[in-house]
């Protein structure tokens, strides 16, 4: 139970970004959104080929190899609760590699702006 929230020291609103392949060019980036009554973590996330959605964190982490690093939200217990509920809001918007991707979702929740410094790289 909380296996992740504990082994990552991980609080709802912070973002998680892991590499999407070996090279690590691009990154996927998602939201913990913490435990529910029955102590089953979650995050949210874009997922490419879908939509915004809830997964169970084992079945997130399961096949990840490494996490390029864990982005702490700067607010308070109030914001997380906000953001939250800000990031449930959006599940099922479609995923857009250029308009709204994983990170333009995770920046709309967290700062207000869907933005993709990937997109805008490119």
């Amino acid at each position: 139970m909380n296996k992740f929230f504990k082994q990552y020291n991980m609080k709802p609103g912070d973002e998680v970004v892991v590499p999407k392949n070996i090279i690590g060019i691009i990154n996927h980036h998602a939201l913990y959104i913490g435990f529910d009554n029955a102590g089953i973590e979650w995050m949210i996330e874009n997922k490419k080929g879908d939509a915004v959605r809830l997964v169970k964190a084992n079945v997130f982490f399961n096949n990840i190899i490494k996490i390029d690093r864990i982005q702490q939200y700067a607010g308070n217990n109030i914001n997380r609760k906000n953001l939250v509920r800000r990031a449930l809001s959006k599940i099922g918007q479609p995923y857009n590699l250029i308009n709204y991707n994983c990170e333009h979702f995770v920046t709309e929740v967290t700062t207000g702006q869907p933005v993709s410094r990937q997109v805008q790289n490119v």
